[in-house]
């Protein structure tokens, strides 16, 4: 008879233990930098592009690195010779970065976690024109 309460008790002990302790054990939290994550993000993103997010610009397909979320855009109406690169890439970073860290799904689900996002347009031949970051420093955190 004590040997039966003896093992009921450890059972319990051990149900008891089992219950809180591998829940978090096994929970998987993904560190928001990682390329899994911003990965999947982008993979999420890609499931509706090519799309033309203006009249001009047009969103392909994003990738995950680590620590940073790349956006591609394809300025339709351009050719790289068109434009000038160094103006273009600061007047495009100061619009860009204004509007990013306003928008509180960028600045709270990557910025503010820090992630860095990355912003690559290419003219109509898909012909490279400029890349500039986005840092969570850009927006003060």
């Amino acid at each position: 008879m004590k040997k039966t309460i003896l093992w009921v008790s450890v059972g319990v002990v051990a149900g008891y233990v089992a219950w809180w302790v591998l829940p978090k054990y096994f929970r998987e939290e993904v560190d928001p930098r990682s390329v899994e994550r911003l990965s999947k993000v982008a993979a999420e993103l890609n499931r509706s592009v090519p799309v033309m997010v203006d009249v001009e610009t047009e969103l392909l397909p994003a990738q995950g690195a680590h620590g940073m979320l790349i956006y591609n855009y394809r300025l339709v109406k351009y050719s790289v010779s068109q434009l000038d690169h160094q103006k273009f890439a600061a007047g495009a970073k100061q619009r860009v970065t204004q509007g990013v860290c306003n928008q509180p799904e960028m600045r709270d689900d990557f910025l503010k976690k820090g992630v860095t996002l990355r912003y690559s347009y290419f003219d109509k031949d898909k012909q490279h024109i400029a890349t500039f970051d986005v840092t969570p420093a850009d927006c003060g955190f």
